[in-house]
């Protein structure tokens, strides 16, 4: 990704979109779902938001307007949720990459806040099979490669939904949205892939999976700052792969 002094945005101009010629876009994809009592329903996209923000100012690259549903059955049943299908989620990012493709851009990174996108894997890789001008990045928050350093900051060892690692975040990023008074732990006894089979509620009747009364504005800063990195970290080694 080529640095770049103004951050590129919405809020940019066509003309100074243009004229910057960026090769990289960045889209931030959130969820729109409950996070137990104590979340909002934009906790996933306003981290999205606030990570890709970060990484933009930083490298330079295109910052798109933050995508706020997904794919999230493993909600519903919770007012507030919506999501999309996995076929609605493929067709829409197969269209955003040929859009952007025709501006010039040669890099979309996919940077999800949510874990259950699972379609994105299986689009990522069709789409870099079939089109040699435009490459796509997945940047899942949830899977990047492990981080003594990340590791070291969270107490709890299974964080997964409205957890001690998302609950930082949003305190760190917006804690007037946090209902500190409302939190409540829960670490279901069976494996995450559960998910697939039967909603989170089967499971967590609050909602949650993880220690979120373990969550501290602290540990969201340093997290936040951890991550914004080895994100840029990941992406510049996709590129290097990329370029072989």
């Amino acid at each position: 990704m080529r640095r770049r002094v103004m951050m590129l945005s919405c809020e940019s101009t066509s003309e100074e979109i243009r004229s910057a010629r960026p090769d990289t876009a960045i889209l931030p994809v959130g969820s729109t779902e409950q996070h137990g009592p104590h979340l909002p329903v934009c906790t996933d996209a306003l981290i999205a938001g606030q990570v890709a923000t970060a990484i933009c100012e930083r490298t330079g690259a295109l910052l798109l307007p933050t995508l706020p549903y997904s794919t999230c059955r493993e909600h519903r049943g919770s007012s507030g949720t919506v999501w999309m299908n996995a076929s609605t989620f493929d067709a829409l990012i197969r269209d955003m990459a040929a859009c952007l493709r025709e501006q010039g851009i040669r890099r979309l990174v996919l940077l999800l806040a949510h874990g259950g996108v699972f379609i994105a894997g299986p689009t990522t890789r069709e789409i870099n099979s079939d089109s040699p001008d435009i490459k796509v990045i997945r940047v899942d928050l949830s899977i990047l490669p492990a981080s003594p350093e990340r590791a070291a900051i969270l107490e709890c060892r299974d964080n997964l939904h409205a957890c001690e690692s998302e609950t930082s975040l949003m305190l760190h990023l917006a804690g007037h949205l946090v209902r500190r008074d409302r939190i409540v732990d829960c670490v279901p006894q069976v494996p995450r892939d559960f998910l697939n089979y039967q909603p989170i509620f089967k499971y967590s009747p609050a909602g949650v999976w993880g220690r979120p009364s373990l969550a501290s504005r602290e540990k969201g800063a340093a997290l936040f700052e951890l991550l914004v990195r080895d994100c840029i970290s990941y992406i510049n080694s996709v590129n290097a792969a990329l370029e072989l």
